[in-house]
């Protein structure tokens, strides 16, 4: 019985020194933050720092299947030698995610203003993986003098992967993560700071 109160009294007592801890990096966070002589004024240099302590903010993932065909046959001056052709279909899985930097968010709160204006950085692919693991080939097929080489998988995994990025930076997905990205960090800074303050997120204009 002496044995369970010790190991409750133990458990207890790490649960308190964990809520203080707790409250102790709280308090001094908010400290820094918020510290000033005259008032609640937003301690700029801290509250960037906290948002680059994200490192990358990726707020769009798109997934995607796609089915590519190769087709290569030897040439002799430009035209195709029979029976030389390989083909083969391969299926692919892609991962891509898209956000920002934010190693290039800029944060503004004039002394006298209860604004805090943040500027972040275009979208951009912050990772891009084909996943090797579910590559499907199916009617491979060598041609005379000409067979199917894992280095005809790369090529075409490398080539897919770049005609992804080309789709994806000339559709809509880069305006939807940085639209997202406003949302998150105008929710994250409005959490943190004075009530009285208004936080405006907007997206550089520079490329």
């Amino acid at each position: 019985m002496k044995k369970k109160l010790l190991a409750v009294f133990l458990v207890v007592l790490i649960a308190a020194a964990a809520i203080g801890a707790v409250f102790l990096i709280r308090g001094d966070f908010l400290g820094n933050l918020f510290a000033s002589s005259s008032g609640t004024v937003v301690n700029v240099s801290n509250l960037q720092q906290q948002i680059l302590s994200i490192g990358e903010l990726a707020t769009l993932q798109y997934d995607y299947t796609n089915v590519v065909e190769l087709k290569n046959s030897r040439q002799i001056k430009g035209w195709d030698v029979p029976l030389t052709q390989k083909t083969f279909i391969v299926v692919l899985d892609g991962t891509m995610k898209i956000g920002i930097d934010t190693s290039g968010i800029a944060v503004d709160a004039p002394e006298n203003s209860q604004t805090i204006s943040v500027t972040i950085p275009k979208a951009k692919i912050l990772s891009h993986e084909i996943h090797e693991d579910t590559l499907k080939v199916l009617n491979q097929k060598s041609g005379l003098f000409n067979t199917v080489q894992i280095e005809d998988y790369t090529t075409l995994a490398a080539s897919e992967k770049k005609a992804m990025e080309d789709k994806a930076s000339s559709g809509d997905m880069f305006i939807r993560a940085e639209n997202d990205a406003v949302k998150m960090l105008q929710a994250l800074i409005a959490g943190i700071v004075p009530a009285e303050y208004t936080v405006e997120v907007t997206v550089s204009v520079a490329p």
